[in-house]
């Protein structure tokens, strides 16, 4: 293989805006990979060259993608190049009938998240059942692991890493108590159902998000598949007077909002009123479909139509939240309990979630639970802590109420129409995390515990400075789950976590729905 020329693939983001702003950090990339492989002897071409009438050389569309592998040799080794966020679908569906060794390179970067990038091509390549390998470094030629993997690949084309952090579930001991609960909750929701509602799946590129419903069928999870434009359609019918109590309510209870006065770069009223109106439609969708869980995936879509989804997905899944009044039957919906949502349309978050909340619910425990994006960490006091950050998902319950919750204009570059966040400090506390996947045609769920820690002022804004301020955070150490050990194995770009420790309950559930379950990080050596 060293003998043969290496293609590096630029892959980006569907909208062009992102690619200019993200261009110059991709190029430093390229020229760091090109002279990693150029000391190891291989000669590596950079395709999808830049465009001057676009302002950037990133893949944009899955067409493109496939008009690149057709100009290459089948058998070619290929590196997709990533340092920022990017649609997989541009070049995972063109991949699926490439016959040579694909690569996925991935800086590790808060504010260049090629690693975010990484993690959704790799569940993405999984799901569709194409073998790849990862590499990820900080710090390219000068960091020896990563050459060493590197000099692997362009040997033998594949990368193998230890999976000593995972074991499977059916190796390790569950309480009786645990066993016996999961057994029931299992019952309940084979007989019972938990219907899934999906808006419009896959829009974001995010394949790994997207599930075979016969295999959700099959655990008593079925899918309501959604339109985008039918939620925009029953926002229509929300009326300002309901939106303004909704947005007073929340003023009420102590939300700071970000005011301003210019809407192309601030949070404006109409802005938040039309997510008020989200909010209220989302609500009803749930009720008249009878869901147990809703994932709404912003982009590409609605991000033409309306302010940002993301303050909308706080409100409902946070058990505390304005009333939202059936039409019909004019019965508030899910008086004073969480209303679970997905964000992005994730079903590999969805699944999880419902599976905790259920739990929490027997358990007597707070029920709100959040998709995050594993986005980024670093030591500190010498344990590994990872940045957890999401557009603005998580709910207020998770920062403390309310009152911790700020609102603020999301970023132009990706949200032209504006719309707030649902932004605050995750607390510290114990918390379960888990990933629902599908790889190579079977489902599995990972999970594990961790921590969220409580960092000091200046350590906490130096990470949100690195990444995305507005969104909200969780600071997170997962024993025996840091850097590594997750970029190896993880399924995915997200991961979902609730408060507590609900471990035993959520594997015994699992196990007895028919889920093939493995633990990760250091808590499987309580179990054996």
């Amino acid at each position: 293989m060293s003998k043969k020329t290496i293609y590096l693939i630029s892959n980006g983001d569907y909208r062009d805006s992102a690619g200019v702003e993200c261009w110059p950090m991709q190029e430093k990339t390229l020229r760091e990979v090109k002279r990693a492989f150029k000391s190891l002897g291989v000669e590596a071409k950079v395709l999808s060259k830049y465009d001057a009438k676009r302002g950037h050389g990133f893949v944009t569309r899955q067409c493109e993608g496939a008009e690149i592998f057709s100009k290459i040799d089948p058998k070619a080794p290929v590196v997709v190049v990533l340092s920022c966020w990017a649609y997989a679908h541009n070049v995972c569906g063109p991949i699926q009938t490439h016959k040579g060794p694909v690569l996925l390179l991935g800086n590790f970067d808060g504010t260049w998240p090629g690693l975010v990038a990484l993690l959704n091509h790799a569940g993405t390549l999984e799901r569709l059942g194409v073998k790849h390998s990862r590499i990820w470094s900080d710090d390219f030629v000068k960091d020896e692991g990563f050459m060493k993997n590197l000099a692997a690949w362009c040997k033998t084309g594949e990368i193998k890493y230890s999976a000593s952090h995972v074991v499977k579930a059916d190796k390790l001991k569950l309480s009786g108590a645990a066993k016996r609960f999961g057994k029931e909750l299992a019952d309940d929701i084979l007989c019972n159902k938990r219907i899934m509602g999906q808006f419009d799946p896959g829009c974001m590129g995010m394949l790994n998000a997207v599930i075979n419903p016969a295999k959700l069928g099959a655990i008593g999870m079925p899918v309501e598949y959604l339109n985008q434009s039918d939620l925009v359609a029953e926002m229509g019918l929300v009326s300002d007077d309901e939106a303004q109590k909704h947005l007073n309510w929340l003023v009420r209870k102590g939300t700071w909002f970000d005011w301003g006065t210019d809407q192309k770069n601030d949070l404006v009223h109409g802005q938040v009123m039309s997510q008020m109106k989200m909010y209220a439609a989302a609500a009803r969708t749930y009720q008249r479909f009878g869901l147990s869980a809703v994932g709404i995936p912003y982009q590409i879509g609605l991000v033409r139509c309306t302010p940002a989804s993301d303050l909308v997905e706080g409100m409902l899944n946070n058990a505390v939240r304005p009333p939202v009044k059936d039409p019909v039957t004019k019965q508030v919906v899910n008086r004073d309990k969480a209303i679970v949502h997905f964000n992005e349309g994730d079903m590999g978050s969805g699944i999880p979630q419902v599976l905790m909340h259920d739990i929490f619910v027997r358990k007597g425990m707070p029920t709100e639970t959040t998709l995050h994006d594993v986005r980024w960490g670093r030591e500190y006091d010498g344990k590994f802590v990872w940045v957890f950050l999401i557009s603005g998902a998580a709910p207020p319950a998770h920062f403390g109420g309310w009152r911790n919750t700020k609102v603020y204009r999301q970023p132009k570059m990706y949200f032209p129409l504006g719309g707030g966040t649902c932004s605050g400090v995750s607390k510290p506390g114990v918390i379960t995390w888990a990933r629902f996947y599908e790889r190579f045609g079977e489902i599995g769920m990972d999970c594990g515990t961790g921590e969220v820690i409580d960092l000091p002022k200046d350590d906490l804004q130096e990470r949100l400075d690195k990444t995305t301020p507005v969104w909200p955070i969780a600071n997170v150490h997962i024993p025996g789950y840091g850097r590594d050990q997750l970029m190896a194995t993880h399924m995915s770009n997200h991961i979902t976590i609730g408060y507590g420790d609900i471990l035993q309950e959520l594997v015994a559930t699992c196990q007895h729905l028919g889920i093939p379950t493995r633990i990760a990080g250091d808590v499987k050596n309580t179990l054996k």
